[in-house]
C-alpha cells in the first residue's frame, strides 16, 4: 500500500515536471521568435524545441501578401546524366476530407524546403532511398525554384489577369548527393 502511494507521488511529480517543461519551452520559443535575443544558445535550443513539439510553423494569416507566386520542382539526377522530375506524395492515398476540401501538405512541404536547407538535405536522403533502382540509380537530388509575378490591382485590371504568363526559373536551391 505504501509503495503504491510512493509510486503515485513519483508519477505525479513526473507529470508536473513535464508540464513545467512544456510551459517553459513554449514561452521560451515565443520569446525567442518575437524578441531580438543576442545569445547564440537560446535561439538554437528553442528552435529545436518548437520543431520537436510542432509549434514552429510559420503563420502568415495577417501578413502582407506576396507579390509573386512560386513553386519548387524536385529533380532526380541519374548516373547516366538524365534528369527526372519526382512526384510529391505520388503513392499516398488521400482521405475523403483531403480529396473534397483541402490539402495543405504539399504547400507546407514546399514552404519548409524553401526556408530550411537542413530539410532539403534530409528530404533528399529520403528521396534517394525511395526512388533508387538497379537499372538507373540516382546520383543526386536538385531543387529548382520557379516564380511568377502577381500583378498589382491596377495592372491586373488593364490586362484582365492577375498573374504573369510564365514561371521564370529563379535558380537552384541546391543539389544534394545521394549516399549510396
Amino acid at each position: 500500500m505504501i509503495s503504491q502511494l510512493v509510486a503515485n507521488k513519483s508519477v505525479n511529480y513526473l507529470k508536473k515536471f513535464g508540464i513545467i517543461v512544456i510551459i517553459i519551452g513554449s514561452l521560451g520559443s515565443h520569446l525567442v521568435h518575437n524578441t531580438p535575443l543576442n545569445s547564440p544558445i537560446f535561439p538554437h535550443l528553442f528552435a529545436r524545441f518548437t520543431a520537436l513539439t510542432g509549434m514552429g510553423s510559420q503563420w502568415r494569416m495577417f501578413s502582407v501578401v506576396d507579390r509573386f507566386s512560386w513553386r519548387i520542382e524536385i529533380v532526380a539526377i541519374h548516373d547516366n546524366k538524365t534528369t527526372e522530375i519526382l512526384p510529391i506524395f505520388a503513392d499516398e492515398e488521400k482521405g475523403f476530407f483531403e480529396k473534397q476540401f483541402m490539402d495543405f501538405r504539399e504547400g507546407k512541404l514546399h514552404q519548409n524546403l524553401f526556408v530550411y536547407p537542413d530539410a532539403r538535405y534530409h528530404y533528399s536522403d529520403y528521396l534517394c532511398r525511395k526512388y533508387q533502382n538497379e537499372t538507373n540509380s540516382i546520383k543526386a537530388i536538385r531543387y529548382d525554384f520557379f516564380w511568377r509575378q502577381i500583378l498589382p490591382p491596377q495592372q491586373a485590371a488593364i490586362r484582365k489577369q492577375y498573374l504573369t504568363e510564365e514561371f521564370s526559373d529563379l535558380g537552384k536551391l541546391g543539389e544534394y548527393q545521394c549516399k549510396n
